[in-house]
């Protein structure tokens, strides 16, 4: 049972890290600032890792790695894929 964490670097109040966890990977974004935010999709492919979509895990919407993130203000995704 091998488990990762990968942190990549913030960017505008935005953090992000993936935890891969018995072949699956949960990728964590944190919205930290009052405002929306759109995360580009160049910036979180790196932690993708080639995967076009995941599954927002509270509402289980999917979401797709071809097109930035908007994120509300002071808000946090889990993107199981």
């Amino acid at each position: 049972m091998e488990k990762t964490v990968k942190y990549h670097v913030p960017q505008k109040g935005i953090y992000l890290y993936a935890h891969v966890h018995d072949g699956k990977t949960e990728m964590i974004v944190l919205n930290s600032t009052d405002s929306e935010q759109i995360l580009s999709a160049e910036h979180y492919n790196v932690l993708t890792k080639g995967s076009k979509s995941g599954k927002e895990m509270a509402s289980g919407k999917p979401v797709d790695f071809t097109q930035g993130l908007v994120l509300s203000a002071r808000r946090s995704l889990v993107i199981e894929f």
